[in-house]
């Protein structure tokens, strides 16, 4: 349900329009030789509330639904990709695994940061050799102590090398009947022994800050590693 009336989210919808027509659209060519969204368009945004458009408002964001969202949506499309994807992971997959699964600790750490824009968050899925489907996931994650030990490497994962947080799915015991045995990790940027490698441009992920693949002989070999890292326990119940 909308935390925004009708007649309110019919001013933020017609806000953006604007902004977009008048702001970013005159900006497109810079946007793609620069292969990045520009700091003053990136603070306006923020200004705006975009990063955090569909987070509730309890935690900072502007509470629309996903009916709004969708409409919203179809105002980023009439400009670059890459203006919906600069907050389209906070608000979306990385975002909404904290609204709907995170502990109260993790939310009040990290959700009005992210609808904010002040962190980035970035849903990390996606491997080598197994793309996004989770039954084919190969990063591992080991309790020890009060600590997990992450092993693993991700790869086309938008924001990547903008992100402060990553959403971070990792398997924790093999699949029975009990369950996939995958688990959520929410692992900051700064978590010694992760690392990222370079970004190739793609025509559809222009000025995104996706990782992609530079080599035609490995799957995605630019990627974001996980190489015996510890993170605190913070895996979303």
């Amino acid at each position: 349900m909308s935390e925004v009336s009708q007649e309110d989210f019919e001013q933020i919808q017609a806000q953006v329009r604007q902004w977009i027509r008048t702001r970013v659209v005159p900006r497109e060519r810079e946007i793609a030789d620069t292969d990045a969204i520009p700091e003053d368009i990136r603070q306006q945004a923020k200004d705006m509330g975009l990063f955090g458009y569909a987070i509730p408002q309890e935690w900072g964001g502007l509470g629309l639904d996903l009916a709004q969202d969708v409409e919203l949506a179809m105002e980023f499309g009439y400009t670059s990709l890459a203006v919906r994807s600069m907050f389209g992971t906070n608000n979306g997959i990385a975002g909404q695994v904290l609204v709907n699964f995170g502990t109260d600790e993790q939310k009040a750490t990290w959700l009005e940061k992210i609808a904010s824009g002040k962190v980035v968050a970035s849903f990390a899925l996606t491997e080598p050799g197994a793309g996004s489907n989770p039954a084919g996931l190969r990063t591992k994650a080991v309790r020890d102590g009060e600590d997990w030990v992450i092993d693993g490497e991700k790869c086309f994962i938008t924001n990547a090398k903008l992100a402060d947080l990553f959403v971070t799915f990792a398997r924790t015991r093999p699949a029975d009947g009990n369950g996939p045995g995958i688990a959520v990790f929410l692992v900051p940027a700064g978590t010694p022994a992760s690392r990222s490698r370079t970004t190739t441009r793609r025509w559809a992920s222009r000025a995104r800050g996706r990782r992609t693949s530079r080599s035609a002989a490995s799957a995605c070999p630019p990627r974001r590693s996980w190489a015996a890292t510890r993170t605190p326990a913070t895996a979303p119940r």
